[in-house]
């Protein structure tokens, strides 16, 4: 029996899900494809592919946040390996640090989840027919939040925020987070991301592994969270002026708070800190400046020469890098 499914939620943008399909599809795991799309190019997409470890399934239209969780909460209710991973149709997964997360999660029963630096790069827009990406970047590094739990995870995480969503799942914890999210009626796609985050550690542990196994396109032409950016610049500013986003925190913060036994109070001071930071001006020294610039020459230099590359290349150099840093000691 297979150990891992991937977890595929579509919403239109078969552009993607055509890429997609050409670079993350592997026997060895199951796929599960969850379409709430509007049109139907999707479902005439994957309705093509005849493969006995992918499975489609047409679900009601997104129309509204709670419409995708009750999809994401019945998609997952039909998995049946140990391991469950939520993945986008314009990202790539890096098999060889998957194999790494579910390596961990067998070693570490209290952990929830696994996963390891998340990487991001750029589509050049004017690849004609096979896509091309300018070198990765490390965008996601949530080591300082591994091996911990409870309250204490928590606190650093407001501190410092690392969203845990295409993380690999332990399958009925995943279901149990989902199952809690529904239950709570979030109706805000960050909160949803936040709620998530936390029950991770309401559960049990987060653990990270040196490998990549994730990499996110940075420039997609249309996503979920542009549509929602595009009717609100910052979601963190709503705390301020709009009281029903104001009442979701407060709901979500009572059901955390009362799963790590403290009080509200207590949970709700640490939470103010994640929208300060969220709404402080940054003012980054010259020196920080030229420290992040330097740590992204290897993607600078490329970009500067007009230089692209297949995807694979890049998931090659990620790993090659993830070896050299492995040996340093880094």
């Amino acid at each position: 029996m297979k150990r891992l499914t991937f977890v595929l939620p579509l919403k239109d943008r078969p552009y993607y899900s055509r890429i997609w399909l050409g670079h993350n599809i592997r026997q060895e795991h199951d796929y599960l494809i969850a379409d709430g799309s509007i049109a139907n190019e999707n479902e005439e997409l994957f309705r093509e592919v005849k493969l006995p470890n992918v499975t489609y399934v047409r679900f009601p239209q997104d129309l509204s946040i709670e419409q995708y969780v009750e999809k994401m909460v019945q998609a997952v209710e039909r998995v049946q390996t140990a391991y469950v991973m939520t993945c986008d149709n314009d990202d790539f997964i890096n098999f060889q640090g998957i194999a790494s997360c579910i390596d961990a999660l067998e070693k570490n029963p209290h952990a929830v989840c696994a996963g390891g630096p998340i990487y991001g790069v750029s589509q050049v827009v004017s690849a004609a027919s096979e896509p091309r990406y300018g070198m990765p970047v490390r965008i996601i590094d949530a080591a300082a939040l591994s091996g911990m739990s409870g309250f204490d995870a928590l606190v650093q995480l407001f501190k410092s925020y690392k969203y845990m969503w295409y993380s690999v799942f332990r399958t009925p914890s995943y279901q149990r987070i989902w199952s809690d999210i529904r239950q709570l009626q979030i109706t805000n796609v960050y909160l949803v991301e936040i709620l998530q985050a936390e029950l991770v550690f309401c559960h049990g542990q987060y653990v990270q592994v040196p490998a990549n196994h994730y990499i996110r396109l940075e420039n997609p032409v249309t996503s979920a969270a542009r549509e929602e950016a595009s009717m609100d610049e910052r979601h963190t500013r709503k705390i301020f002026f709009d009281s029903e986003y104001r009442d979701q925190v407060e709901k979500m913060s009572a059901h955390v708070a009362k799963l790590v036994d403290v009080a509200l109070s207590q949970l709700l001071h640490e939470f103010t800190k994640y929208f300060i930071a969220g709404n402080v001006q940054k003012t980054d020294s010259f020196v920080s400046r030229m420290s992040v610039r330097l740590g992204r020459l290897h993607e600078i230099i490329p970009r500067r020469l007009g230089l692209s590359f297949p995807i694979e290349f890049g998931i090659g150099f990620v790993n090659g890098l993830g070896k050299v840093r492995s040996r340093l000691g880094i």
